[in-house]
């Protein structure tokens, strides 16, 4: 073991594949010097000083925005006051990556979507023509590193064969005795300061998890910029990318519309019956169906909720799989061996990417 910043880092048990990109400094070198046919904003600094970029391909429509926000709009009757979505030509798929530091699986999976669009080859230099034909389709909005700063703290380049304690460790963080803030009790201190040993991924340098701004005065600036693109863009899908150490999911959104719902649903059945084809499994939420969410009272609105208010027609969270040792089936028995390696890993994003942009194109 190695020591890095208050805590013993444990050597990976699992080859890390050369073309698995997913340290800060190398994602921002990635940006700086791969891209030619997209076009890059700087979105925000972090409080760190790192930058929040996307990547956009495909123009922009202009015209079709209106005169209302989208609450605004729908109050009124009507979306297309704020956005007239009907008449675009080319649907938008927006992905943001990259909100939690130590999910590092979505970082990985945003850039092979930029090394297609650059090359006509993923992160791997593999030919992927059927995915980016449905991809050339779209405008593309990319936000591959949404919180820099979480993920500069985590010595990790991935979680394949370490045990989900140790991402917890360095995900969720630990006091100054050195316990662990598990999931959720660390999201009952916000911002994450004070009583802070190793600051986890989850948050920004400032000890914001943007996934649980405050949205009457987001703290965050990045929060607020994140918003700021997704209301000027109105996607018609919007990809919140997360990771966990289960089966890759769809989550369900609370304080949505019974439609925007039913949307969600049947994307997700679509997806799950993809991913049987290919030999793997999704995670089934017993919430996740056409009726909505039990006990909707309790339910955390999350920046995906916010999300869809501020204008993302559709719009989800997606947990992609980190393949750590001690995954588990949904008896809760422990996997003998991985279930999810790298490359596994990057093929399910993959078959997200194409689904969605299926998805769009046939909505269109």
């Amino acid at each position: 073991m190695d020591n890095y910043k208050g805590g013993s880092v444990m050597a990976s048990p699992v080859e890390i594949p050369g073309w698995w990109i997913s340290r800060e400094d190398k994602i921002q070198g990635f940006i700086d010097n791969k891209i030619s046919k997209g076009k890059v904003a700087l979105l925000s600094v972090s409080p760190g000083g790192r930058k929040v970029r996307a990547v956009f391909y495909g123009d922009p429509e202009p015209g079709l925005k209106g005169r209302a926000n989208f609450g605004s709009a729908v109050a009124a009757g009507y979306k297309g006051h704020y956005y007239r979505r009907e008449e675009r030509t080319s649907p938008v798929l927006m992905i943001l990556a990259g909100v939690h530091g130590q999910e590092m699986e979505s970082m990985v999976g945003a850039l092979s979507l930029i090394s297609l669009m650059e090359t006509g080859k993923d992160i791997k230099g593999e030919k992927q023509p059927a995915l980016l034909e449905k991809l050339e389709q779209l405008r593309l909005v990319i936000v591959p590193l949404g919180n820099p700063d979480g993920r500069a703290r985590v010595p990790y380049d991935g979680w394949v064969g370490l045990p989900k304690t140790e991402m917890s460790k360095w995900g969720q963080g630990t006091r100054k005795n050195g316990k662990p803030y598990y999931w959720p009790y660390c999201k009952a201190i916000h911002p994450m300061v004070g009583d802070v040993g190793i600051l986890g991924g989850y948050f920004d340098d400032a000890g914001i998890n943007m996934q649980h701004d405050d949205w009457s005065s987001p703290m965050s600036e990045t929060t607020k910029a994140i918003l700021k693109l997704a209301r000027e863009e109105a996607p018609d899908m919007l990809l919140n990318m997360h990771s966990h150490e289960y089966d890759p999911s769809i989550l369900p959104v609370s304080y949505i519309p019974y439609k925007a719902r039913k949307s969600i649903f049947e994307f997700c059945k679509r997806f799950y019956s993809v991913l049987e084809q290919y030999g793997y499994t999704g995670r089934k939420f017993d919430i996740l169906n056409e009726e909505g969410l039990d006990n909707e009272d309790e339910a955390s609105f999350s920046l995906t909720s916010m999300l869809y208010h501020t204008g993302a027609n559709i719009c989800f969270a997606y947990e992609s799989p980190q393949g750590c040792s001690d995954t588990r089936k949904p008896d809760h028995t422990i996997y003998e061996k991985n279930l999810y390696g790298y490359e596994d890993i990057l093929k399910l994003l993959h078959l997200l990417y194409g689904c969605a942009a299926e998805y769009c194109i046939e909505r269109l």
